[in-house]
């Protein structure tokens, strides 16, 4: 029992970095996987896309107000939401009002069907055909209220990110209005951008359904809006995008883990670690006080033999 109180006690705090760090880069780089936690907010998610018509008539409208300050939790929330349309042949149009999302707007759908391109070589995902880029749009509050009361998106948009008319895109053949988008999906890491377009994308008789994802710090306000039915589903951060991308991983068996997945895994061993390494410290502490304690009175201490 000394032995362990004095090794406890000369612990270097580089060792605990290292180990920690370890715990976080292991994961990452061997992928691992393990099963996250079963949420209901990222089961209502999935279930909201599962119901989706696959026809020609509609499109889900995919909003990706973020950038590079929350891209560690946005990105995989976007992506897994890009997969599960895809697998499903759902139409979907991608949108920013944020300038530094622009690039991620052209790179998540591309790297999805290279993704998917490979697991099914029978099957191809082309742009246009499947999905369109609407690209970055200024004007924010305007802008929104400007395509909800559009009677014609192609004409009020005019050009994809290509500058490819949208009259000419395959997947807007049949997109008129409002009415023709089947879902709104919402994910920003900034406040209050959710409550614009829950109050601005509507009309006086018609509101898309919606979902939503956002950072980890952002989640008690929105399940304001899911709790009132407002939303139909919530990714809380990366658990909200790891729970959904699950879903998808036992429904199609071929499917490798992707990165919310593995990102966190590599989450929960590193908080598996952190809370080891506390429970080592204060059982340190605890045995230093007692070894203290039964020094008997009057002794030298240790230091004053040194």
């Amino acid at each position: 029992m000394a032995n362990l109180t004095d090794f406890l006690g000369k612990l270097d705090r580089r060792a605990i970095y290292v180990t920690v760090l370890l715990a976080l880069i292991l994961p990452l780089v061997r992928h691992w996987a393990l099963p996250p936690a079963d949420m209901q907010s990222a089961r209502k998610f999935y279930d909201a896309v599962e119901v989706l018509p696959t026809d020609d008539s509609g499109i889900v409208l995919i909003a990706v107000d973020w950038g590079p300050g929350t891209k560690a939790e946005n990105e995989p929330q976007t992506e897994v939401l890009i997969e599960h349309l895809m697998r499903r042949r759902v139409h979907f149009a991608l949108i920013t009002t944020v300038t530094e999302a622009e690039v991620f707007l052209r790179e998540l759908p591309d790297r999805v069907a290279r993704r998917l391109n490979v697991e099914n070589p029978r099957e191809k995902w082309e742009y246009g055909k499947d999905w369109v880029n609407f690209g970055y749009r200024p004007g924010l509050t305007a802008m929104i209220q400007k395509i909800a009361t559009a009677p014609d998106l192609r004409q009020t948009l005019g050009m994809d990110a290509r500058g490819t008319p949208l009259t000419d895109v395959p997947c807007m053949r049949n997109i008129k209005n409002i009415r023709n988008i089947r879902m709104l999906a919402h994910f920003t890491g900034l406040t209050n951008m959710l409550d614009y377009w829950l109050q601005f994308f509507q009309t006086s008789d018609y509101r898309p359904p919606m979902v939503h994802g956002c950072t980890s710090i952002t989640i008690p306000e929105a399940y304001i809006y899911l709790d009132s039915g407002q939303l139909m589903g919530l990714h809380e951060g990366i658990a909200g995008a790891a729970a959904h991308s699950w879903l998808l991983t036992k429904q199609y068996k071929d499917r490798a883990p992707d990165s919310a997945i593995v990102t966190n895994t590599a989450l929960a061993v590193a908080h598996v670690v952190i809370i080891v390494l506390i429970v080592l410290g204060n059982l340190g502490m605890v045995l230093a006080m007692r070894k203290a304690a039964s020094r008997p009175s009057g002794s030298p201490s240790e230091e004053g033999n040194a």
